[in-house]
């Protein structure tokens, strides 16, 4: 079969972005939470909660995913310390609780399910540009960068 995709070396950061961020820019608070995975291109997809409870996922493509360590760090000392706290009290952790936020900048993209019936689901996914954490001293930190016109 054909390979579409363009070699790795012949990828600039400007052109990637422009595959990516297709549609509207948006700034969002987004409470994100300790359950992260991976798709098949290797970004960070990250659960959150908008507006608050409503379930996102957030994803941190291409390049971001290096820069979005700081983040998976973050979350996993919080579920860390939250197994400890619930351990010696017996109980157990409800990772949806232990939520971080991060303003998000970035674009909505759709991502489509199929159910074992056939039927499909449009769901939302929010792509990551930039976003700032505050750090340990309350100073906000900016992440990421965004390489097309806003």
């Amino acid at each position: 079969m054909f390979e579409r995709r363009k070699p790795a070396s012949e990828i600039t950061p400007a052109y990637e972005d422009r595959g990516i961020f297709k549609n509207d820019i948006v700034q969002l608070i987004v409470n994100l939470v300790p359950l992260t995975a991976k798709n098949s291109r290797n970004d960070l997809i990250v659960k959150g909660f908008i507006e608050g409870n409503s379930a996102i996922e957030v994803v941190f493509p291409g390049r971001r995913t290096i820069q979005a360590k700081p983040i998976v760090a973050l979350l996993q000392a919080k579920l860390t310390h939250a197994r400890k706290v619930a351990e010696k009290a017996g109980t157990t952790v409800d990772v949806n609780t232990l939520r971080y936020p991060a303003r998000i900048e970035g674009s909505w993209r759709p991502k489509f399910t199929r159910d074992d019936n056939g039927w499909e689901t449009r769901q939302h996914q929010l792509f990551a540009a930039r976003w700032v954490l505050k750090d340990l001293d309350g100073n906000a930190v900016t992440f990421g960068e965004m390489t097309i016109k806003e």
